[in-house]
Order: structure tokens, then sequence, then C-alpha cells
């Protein structure tokens, strides 16, 4: 069982070594990785899925946007001396197992499916959001330099406002 204080701790107590905030920027780093190479086989299975074009147009563009921000994750892990680590995704695995089964076994017709793709894939984009601003956050802490993860967060943003404009036409 872990360690628990006594007595709560504020945030002023607790004090990270700088070895275990890279071991959790490691982490992090890994999980978001993993990630994404997950989500590449979720996007074309859901691109075929999807009947409006437009939507399969910007799930089209995610999955550019995902190779490039995979290929700028590869660049950090370059730069820190690491290489990637495999690590439990299963998180990500069981939302996209959800819209999955959400969009395709529920007998839905296509305009509602669409709106189900799109609705998942904003919460991917939101959680793809924190996770770039924690691992800011952990680089900042460290001693890195966080504007490497810049590109890969504003991407991210510009996805979920992109799925939230569409959705947005799509509904109304």
């Amino acid at each position: 069982m872990a360690d628990t204080p006594e007595e709560p701790l504020t945030p002023k107590d607790v004090k990270f070594e700088s070895d275990h905030l890279k071991k959790m920027f490691l982490e992090h780093l890994n999980s978001i990785y993993f990630g994404k190479q997950h989500l590449l086989d979720f996007f074309n299975e859901i691109e075929i899925i999807a009947s409006l074009q437009q939507l399969k147009l910007a799930v089209d563009e995610l999955r550019t946007d995902t190779n490039n921000q995979i290929l700028q994750m590869d660049e950090i892990y370059r730069s820190i001396k690491k290489a990637p680590s495999k690590t439990s995704i299963l998180g990500m695995k069981g939302m996209t197992l959800e819209a999955y089964l959400s969009v395709i076994r529920s007998g839905k017709s296509p305009l509602e499916r669409d709106v189900f793709i799109l609705f998942y894939l904003q919460i991917i984009e939101g959680i793809e959001i924190t996770c770039f601003k924690v691992l800011k956050n952990l680089a900042k802490a460290i001693g890195y330099s966080n504007t490497f993860l810049d590109q890969p967060f504003d991407t991210a943003v510009e996805n979920k406002v992109l799925f939230e404009v569409i959705y947005k036409e799509y509904i109304n």
C-alpha cells in the first residue's frame, strides 16, 4: 500500500527530486507517444465510418497532425537521450473502444454516428491538451526548455476547435 502521511500535505510541503521529475516526464511522454500511435488506427476506422465529407477531411488532417506530433516527440526523446518505452495506454484504448461501440454497434443513423464521432474526437483532443500541459509544466520544473512542446500543444488545441466548429455546424 502507498505511504500516506498522517497529516494532509500542502503543495508547499511536497518536494520532488530532479530525477523523480525526469522519470515522471518520461512516463507522461511515453503515455502520450504510445497513445497517439494507438489513435492512428482509431482514426483510420472512424474515417471509414464517417459519412460527412467535412468530417472525413478533418480526420485525415488529424491523422497527419498526429504523425507530425509523433515525429516531434521523437525529437524530444533524442534531445533528452531517451528512447520510447512501451507503457500501458489502457485508458485510451478503453475510450476508443467505447467510442467505436457507441458509433458502430448501436444501429445509429449516419448523422448520429457522425455526431458521436465528433463528440469522442473532442474528448480525445481535450485529453491531449491536458497531457501536453502537464508535460510543459514538468519540462519547466526540470529545467528543460518547454518550447519544444508548444507545437504539439497548439496542434491539439487547433484540432479541438476544429471538431467543435464542425460539431456546431452539423447539429444546427
